[in-house]
């Protein structure tokens, strides 16, 4: 099998390899790639069999690479940290080995991967529609409501409701209230999306994820984009271009 290994950590990847080709299994190294820039770059026109990837790369999380490019190849994640497990299975994940790998654990999650490849091939477009419907339906179980930030000494809990947008800059987050306010917020863009209401908030780019409400003015930037001005104003976010991948979900949002 043709294997792909996202790792940003000579070490880490070393071990991997090492593992990999002492495997119950024929493998080839197709490519290590180091960053989520590098890796989007080479799998717009590449591919392979299974991807191993970390989560935590030097320049973000690897997430942003397969929810980028839609990729729909089976993924291990090979990771330090063990909060991310649920959210990486909204992309096509075999399994989640935590680090130092484990040589049993490892040929595991390869058995797995040979029993997927086994069955017959899945809609994934089917298989989409269904985990949207189940995190529809369950969705007034598992948003987030309140939002802890701080501001010095003190500690502020903001109600879902009073959040205008959050904006992603350089690794930080910021929440915007609906009275202008701003706090940092600890967390990742992609992991608030999971939290947040469908129905309430929409992630229109990489670095905003946005409430109707706060939605001042749509303006048509070209033929398959839009721009969008936001409302409280903040510097440095006058107007913001929605990613043309989304124009058509944005718009189907707006009518619900």
């Amino acid at each position: 099998m043709d294997i792909v290994i996202i790792e940003d950590e000579d070490l880490a990847a070393a071990s991997l390899e090492k593992l990999l080709l002492k495997s119950n299994y024929s493998i080839h190294i197709k490519k290590r790639l180091e960053s989520v820039a590098q890796s989007i770059e080479w799998f717009k026109n590449n591919s392979c069999d299974l991807i191993l990837s970390d989560i935590h790369l030097g320049d973000g999380e690897s997430f942003e690479i397969f929810e980028n490019l839609k990729i729909k190849i089976p993924i291990i994640f090979t990771t330090a940290f063990n909060q991310y497990a649920i959210q990486s299975f909204q992309f096509f994940a075999i399994d989640y080995l935590l680090k130092p790998y484990d040589k049993d654990k490892l040929n595991t999650a390869l058995e797995k991967y040979t029993n997927y490849t086994a069955k017959p091939v899945t809609d994934y477009s089917d298989l989409e529609n269904l985990l949207s419907h189940l995190n529809t339906s369950k969705e007034s179980e598992t948003n987030q409501k309140r939002f802890l930030v701080s501001r010095g000494e003190k500690l502020i809990s903001i109600s879902d409701r009073e959040i205008a947008y959050f904006m992603a800059e350089n690794k930080s987050l910021f929440l915007f209230t609906t009275e202008g306010e701003s706090y940092l917020y600890d967390d990742t863009i992609l992991n608030l999306d999971l939290k947040l209401s469908k129905k309430d908030f929409f992630k229109i780019n990489r670095k905003f994820i946005v409430r109707h409400s706060a939605i001042k003015t749509i303006i048509k930037y070209s033929q398959n984009r839009l721009k969008i001005e936001l409302e409280p104003f903040s510097k440095g976010n006058d107007f913001i271009l929605i990613s043309s991948k989304n124009v058509r979900e944005f718009k189907e949002w707006l009518n619900n």
